[in-house]
């Protein structure tokens, strides 16, 4: 009965440990993935009704833009004055009627180059009450169908206004709807009146949608709709009709509106939310039908890999125990498949090759190190150009007939550098002679440059005698130089510091400019950089990562290379090298 009971226990805990291990995480992971997944829709839903908005009021200032442009075509050159001496006139003279028709040529190649544009009228007050349309040219206000908008343009104030309503042209015809543009004229009485499809405008506003059962509604100032996309069916129109007019909008839709002040309009589009979600619903479903498939194989593969793990750790106990109670072993088949049969040798073979592969890497990874610090330092040590400034400078001299000049100079300082540069990488030099290097390559900049930076120094001088790898400041000074004060001619400056850091028993080199700075963007990705050891470098990329890899390989992590910088105030970079 207690075997009975400890293999129940096993079983049961061994259950538990698989069922946590497999089917907790899924259900976390599906609940993360439906609600990461219900948010970025919401999230993309929202800036595609944002798009939308936008496009319907690019569309909208075309068309105001477009009356526009034809009111001021009409008040311009004269033709106001023609127009209106016409309108008074039973008889045109011939000069008129030549400026007529180019008018007239005008609004005809704007009313057919522009399918959303039904009509374009034109009204000035006049002794024989005619107007111009693009349609009939000059008639009389009785002869039309479509009056109404003349009082309206009269009623309306001065400047440019929008209205939705109905026209016709002919009795017979069907009334259809058009979103009217009324211009006044600043000079003159009367003005021009752009009648736009409503038909035409619904037709686009469907192109702008992004959903199936998206809707775009374009309302006045009293929230009365103008006009709509051509999807929406009449009734759902009326629904969200008596929801504007309340001031109150239909529930179950995502909603965004955009405002139009300048004519105290308004831009409406909304999606339901059964279209909306209907994606991120299917993935919670196929989520949960997932991980409920998921746990059912886990609890058979729990419960199977449970009573074979019993089976096979009840021979061990079964072993040991025999063997504390002195009695004959039983006999166990052991296999190569049977991991409990080979435990024993298993620990002892891991625990010689771990050591083989310890002893392995770390001889590798010195080895790497050792390679890779002389790699760095070599790939600043051009050989050649150390004999060619020697042949300069003799050609200098020779040229000169032996007098020194100031080219002799920067050739010396020159090769100088160059020697420095090319003894064994490997060696460590004294603080005093990088110093001394340092400032043979800054008098050659400086020369370069003109003197258009200023250097000051501030050093410890009983740090002098300290042992530092070669070649540390000058990437760092030129980098200062280069791209610091390259935008700051003859007021750059750099303070090169060094100190000796007593709490932290550490030397602090300092190098700081009043240059340009770097860009945050800039800054952060030379940061990255720095930090970055498998770093491949260029000729183009080599100052800054090169001192940087430097210290870290032949220091330790706290001797790294920092840098910081303001934009348009200088950059600092500093690093520290212990003191012993």
């Amino acid at each position: 009965m207690k075997t009975v009971n400890v293999k129940k226990q096993f079983v049961k805990k061994n259950f538990l440990i698989l069922f946590s291990a497999f089917v907790l995480p899924t259900l976390l992971l599906g609940s993360l993935m439906v609600y990461f997944s219900w948010r970025d829709v919401e999230h993309d839903a929202r800036r595609r009704l944002e798009n939308t908005v936008s496009l319907a009021a690019e569309h909208l200032n075309s068309l105001t833009d477009e009356s526009k442009a034809v009111n001021v075509y009409i008040e311009s050159n004269q033709l106001l004055s023609s127009l209106s001496r016409m309108m008074n006139s039973k008889a045109i003279q011939y000069p008129e009627m030549i400026a007529f028709r180019h008018f007239s040529s005008f609004i005809n190649s704007i009313v057919y180059s522009n399918t959303l544009i039904d009509s374009i009228y034109l009204h000035l007050p006049n002794s024989l009450d005619r107007v111009y349309t693009s349609t009939g040219n000059f008639v009389f206000l009785d002869s039309l169908t479509d009056r109404e908008w003349v009082d309206m343009l009269s009623s309306g104030g001065t400047g440019q206004w929008l209205c939705a309503r109905v026209k016709t042209d002919y009795p017979f015809e069907t009334p259809r709807q058009v979103l009217t543009v009324f211009n006044t004229f600043h000079n003159f009485e009367g003005g021009s009146v752009i009648n736009f499809s409503a038909e035409n405008i619904r037709q686009t506003y469907d192109s702008m949608l992004f959903y199936e059962s998206q809707i775009l509604f374009l309302l006045d100032s009293d929230n009365h709709i103008l006009v709509h996309n051509a999807r929406l069916p009449d009734e759902e129109s009326n629904v969200w009709k008596e929801a504007f007019l309340d001031d109150t909008f239909v529930s179950r839709h995502l909603v965004h509106t955009g405002e139009y002040p300048e004519y105290g309009l308004r831009l409406v589009t909304a999606v339901p939310n059964r279209i909306l979600y209907r994606s991120a619903i299917q993935n919670a479903q196929l989520t949960v039908t997932i991980t409920l498939m998921i746990a059912l194989i886990t609890v058979v593969l729990a419960y199977i890999l449970s009573l074979n793990s019993y089976h096979q750790l009840n021979q061990i106990v079964s072993l040991l125990d025999s063997a504390a109670k002195k009695e004959p072993l039983p006999e166990v088949e052991y296999n190569t498949r049977d991991m409990y049969s080979q435990i024993l040798h298993n620990i002892i073979r891991i625990f010689l090759e771990n050591n083989y592969l310890q002893i392995q890497l770390s001889e590798r990874k010195l080895r790497l190190q050792t390679a890779q610090l002389q790699a760095l330092q070599y790939q600043i040590n051009p050989h050649f150009l150390y004999n060619t400034l020697q042949t300069i400078n003799y050609e200098i001299l020779a040229l000169t007939k032996g007098r020194q000049t100031h080219a002799n100079q920067m050739v010396e300082n020159l090769s100088d550098i160059m020697r420095f540069s090319l003894e064994s990488p490997s060696t460590f030099v004294t603080l005093d002679e990088e110093l001394e290097h340092c400032r043979k390559y800054i008098e050659i900049q400086q020369a370069r440059y003109e003197n258009g930076f200023q250097v000051i120094w501030d050093t410890d001088e009983s740090l002098a005698e300290t042992r530092i790898p070669r070649l540390l400041l000058q990437p760092v000074v030129e980098n200062a130089i280069v791209h610091g004060l390259k935008q700051t001619p003859g007021n750059g400056r750099i303070k090169i510091t060094v100190r000796k850091k007593y709490r932290e028993a550490a030397i602090e080199i300092r190098i700081c400019d009043n240059g340009s700075g770097i860009p945050p963007d800039r800054l952060q990705e030379i940061r990255r950089r720095l930090q970055d050891s498998d770093l491949e470098y260029t000729s183009a990329h080599i100052g800054l990562p090169n001192c940087c890899q430097r210290l870290l390989l032949t220091y330790s992590p706290e001797s790294m290379l920092h840098i910081h910088s303001k934009e348009g105030m200088g950059t600092v970079v500093w690093f520290r090298l212990p003191s012993s």
